[in-house]
């Protein structure tokens, strides 16, 4: 199967880790980086279209 995205978490704006799974990842994160702004972005792989109506 062809990978069409994949997850991003990204500390003070910075991607740190990428990959399939973020949930268990996020809050090893966040503990590491208590007092950054810790979030969770997503990108298409190339070639993939996103259209939004």
């Amino acid at each position: 199967m062809r990978k069409t995205y994949e997850y991003e978490i990204l500390v003070d704006g910075r991607v740190v880790w990428h990959g399939q799974n973020p949930g268990k990842k996020f809050d090893e994160i966040r503990k590491r980086y208590p007092k950054k702004k810790v979030g969770i972005a997503w990108k298409p792989a190339k070639g993939v279209l996103i259209a939004f109506c």
